[in-house]
């Protein structure tokens, strides 16, 4: 009895509860005989010879039987409630089953290797989960969000690395969601004054106003900016103040000549998105120019190119889309900096051809005209290949050139491409469709 005892005191309520269920239930329910000398009796016509009727007797059975029925009856509704108690029971042990089973998961991978990997290793690893866009977006399926909500020391290693949080493409719909302004923050304190890349989009002029204001205590951490600004307003102007770091600059429209003057020494890169837009030199903002080494924009004029290089000593990388058809002539112009130029023809269908019924070539009168001593790519893409004007122009700039890239409408054939290896033998060309002759 005494070891019964113990071996009670160290079951759970549960166990106790099925032993005991267990116990009741091996012994059989006693179920009352309800066979009686009238059973047999099933209508009054009957032959009741050998069973003589009594009412008082009759009376009694059934009065016995009810006080039976009701008795069952309370059995059952016990029975009822027993069994929905049970089944209670059974639920809460299946969550029971499935918490131990977590637990036990998360114990065995806390034995893993990777749960012992110093903090430094840790974050670069989550470093490379990143995606590898530019501008990271704030959701929590994706990194660096998603790291801070695996365990708490992946939490805690995630932010406090800097480098997970010093990319941002900013939600535009700031009045639609009124925490965004409290998430960018605490996004861009993570950064710990790293410096930044940040990507704006702005489709209404008090949005302009509202992350000028959220910005400002990280304003000089910004290297990178991209502004697509949907509204004109005179507003766009506050966003250029005070970017003292900025290294790159990308707008989908060309800038005042307030916004040039708001820019900094440090910008390096320029580019404008969108193609139709047209680019003015204010004479005020020379200096900016002579800053840059990478450009991206559109050309509507001839003339616009060679002031621009005119502008950009410095310039390493330069590419433009023409938004001009006719073969221009242009003074001879030599630029010893630029190494990459890409060359991009937006005018696809030629609204008229020359007299001799020959499709205009605008890149014909560039080439003729530059000479790019150091140039190593060269990329061109929506023109006709310029053949003759091509080898005039890599004799002339004596280049190291070592990469051409041509569209598909660049038909370069056999033997032009060995003409041109005979000048350059280490030269590849790379085309995206040829024919033969």
């Amino acid at each position: 009895m005494h070891t019964n005892s113990k071996e009670n005191d160290n079951l759970s309520p549960a166990s106790q509860i099925i032993s005991a269920l267990h116990i009741i239930l091996r012994s059989q329910a006693v179920m009352p005989d309800v066979e009686t000398p009238y059973s047999q009796t099933t209508s009054p016509n009957s032959n009741h010879c050998a069973i003589e009727l009594n009412d008082q007797s009759i009376s009694a059975i059934i009065t016995h039987r009810q006080q039976q029925l009701d008795a069952t009856l309370h059995d059952i509704s016990s029975l009822e409630t027993v069994i929905d108690k049970i089944n209670n029971l059974h639920r809460q042990l299946t969550e029971q089953k499935e918490k131990l089973i977590s637990s036990i998961m998360l114990h065995k991978r806390l034995t893993s290797p990777i749960w012992h990997l110093p903090t430094e290793v840790l974050s670069h690893i989550f470093f490379h989960c990143l995606p590898e866009d530019k501008y990271l977006s704030p959701v929590s399926k994706l990194a660096p969000v998603l790291l801070t909500r695996i365990c708490r020391r992946w939490r805690e290693v995630a932010v406090g690395t800097p480098s997970l949080w010093d990319r941002l493409d900013v939600p535009y719909d700031l009045r639609r969601k009124p925490e965004l302004p409290f998430c960018l923050d605490i996004w861009l304190k993570r950064s710990r004054g790293r410096l930044l890349s940040l990507a704006l989009t702005c489709c209404f002029s008090s949005t302009m106003i509202e992350l000028r204001r959220l910005l400002q205590p990280y304003i000089n951490q910004i290297s990178s900016f991209s502004i697509c600004c949907r509204v004109i307003s005179d507003k766009f102007d506050p966003l250029f103040e005070g970017l003292t770091a900025l290294q790159e600059l990308t707008v989908n429209r060309p800038l005042t000549e307030q916004c040039f003057l708001l820019l900094p020494p440090t910008l390096r890169s320029f580019k404008i998105t969108t193609l139709h837009s047209e680019l003015k030199f204010f004479p005020s903002c020379e200096p900016v120019w002579a800053s840059l080494t990478n450009i991206e924009i559109p050309i509507h004029h001839p003339y616009t190119i060679l002031r621009l290089l005119q502008l950009c000593p410095n310039l390493c990388s330069l590419a433009i889309h023409l938004g001009f058809d006719r073969t221009a002539i242009f003074q001879p112009l030599v630029h010893v900096r630029i190494q990459s130029l890409h060359i991009v023809d937006d005018i696809i269908q030629y609204s008229y051809r020359d007299i001799d019924g020959s499709t205009p070539n605008p890149l014909t009168g560039l080439l003729n005209a530059l000479s790019l001593p150091s140039l190593r790519t060269l990329e061109m893409h929506g023109v006709p290949w310029p053949h003759q004007e091509f080898k005039s122009f890599v004799t002339r700039s004596n280049c190291p050139l070592e990469t051409v890239v041509l569209g598909a409408e660049a038909v370069m054939r056999h033997k032009q491409r060995a003409e041109c290896i005979a000048l350059i033998p280490s030269l590849e060309v790379v085309v995206s469709q040829s024919e033969e002759s």
